[in-house]
């Protein structure tokens, strides 16, 4: 059955995502291997990530690769839903013969949707076996506000390592941003570990347009910003959840003076095709609310969680607007944009 095919037919009901269990052994601890790296592989209209495949394993298995998009009769999967209904299974849907025999049978993503896509694949891994991916895509048809058809959440299922993009304080395993795909463009990135020590992330794999885009990783606490399309970045850490070290960007540039229209107190703001743009270098953004000259509230966002927020859906004529911006640590600063 093709995958994109049934997630399109039933975007209304389901979430979006379809995990894949892939019932790997988990490692003997003490090992070469000490940490197991269970999980789900997930596959969305977006793309698809999988999970790790200790080195030198002799498992013939192909579990360890990504979904490739053709589910296998008889073949089980979980899908969150969004609202009570009967979900379509079509014969439109059937893709005959087509990877029927085998498990997350490695190949080119199906092109049914003949949709644009533009990805990322990240790795996350000590020299212990612990491993995590995420993917972030430029696909046509998706908007940088999260849409579950384009996003997927993290299941946080792996016991040592959680590793996702945030948007929207959603934590994302798969996420799907907008074209045309503008180097401006930055993406906060996150991790969850029970372990202490070195880390390495790395680009697992790219496409499209991304074959020939420079991938940086900017490192918040080190104030690093490192080319990972040259080399593999090593950090250090302690176990606990961060949500605000790591920055996916696409330029290791300071920004210019054109890019915001107010620079304070590290909260930058800008417009650019309607789209308003928060951003904070210190501290995450607790709520962002934007004001008419006279005073009057055009949008709210309370607990944002996020160092980043973007506002696509303001309804307001050409004018100047005031955008109130309060900080998790409760700083609190004004600023005006054009809007246009």
């Amino acid at each position: 059955m093709d995958a994109d095919k049934f997630i399109i037919a039933n975007r209304n009901l389901l979430q979006g995502t379809l995990y894949f269990c892939t019932y790997n052994t988990a490692v003997v601890l003490g090992g070469a291997y000490q940490y197991g790296a269970d999980d789900y592989a997930t596959y969305y209209l977006t793309g698809r990530v999988k999970v790790a495949k200790p080195a030198g394993s002799a498992n013939s298995s192909n579990n360890y690769d990504k979904p490739s998009g053709q589910i296998g009769a008889g073949q089980a999967f979980f899908a969150g839903i969004k609202t009570a209904g009967s979900l379509a299974f079509t014969n439109a849907m059937r893709s005959g013969g087509k990877d029927n025999g085998q498990f997350y049978k490695p190949g080119k993503d199906s092109k049914t949707a003949g949709l644009e896509k533009n990805r990322i694949w990240l790795n996350i891994t000590n020299t212990g076996g612990a491993f995590k991916q995420l993917m972030v895509g430029y696909i046509e048809g998706a908007t940088d506000a999260y849409e579950s058809i384009f996003d997927g959440t993290t299941m946080d299922a792996n016991k040592y390592l959680d590793f996702y993009s945030i948007n929207e304080n959603n934590k994302l395993v798969i996420q799907g941003r907008a074209l045309p795909f503008k180097e401006s463009d930055v993406v906060p990135l996150g991790y969850r570990t029970t372990i202490n020590g070195d880390f390495t992330i790395a680009i697992d794999e790219v496409d499209g347009n991304m074959t020939t885009q420079k991938i940086y990783l900017e490192d918040k606490t080190t104030a690093v910003i490192h080319d990972l399309t040259a080399s593999n970045y090593t950090f250090t850490t302690v176990a606990g959840t961060f949500t605000d070290r790591f920055v996916l960007r696409y330029t290791n540039k300071s920004l210019g003076t054109g890019d915001f229209e107010n620079i304070e107190n590290g909260v930058l703001v800008s417009v650019k095709d309607r789209t308003v743009k928060v951003l904070s270098s210190n501290e995450n953004l607790k709520e962002v609310n934007v004001y008419d000259i006279s005073g009057k509230l055009l949008y709210n966002k309370t607990k944002v969680g996020s160092n980043e927020l973007q506002i696509s859906n303001l309804q307001s004529s050409n004018q100047v607007l005031i955008v109130k911006v309060t900080l998790e640590n409760n700083f609190t600063v004004s600023k005006k944009i054009i809007f246009n």
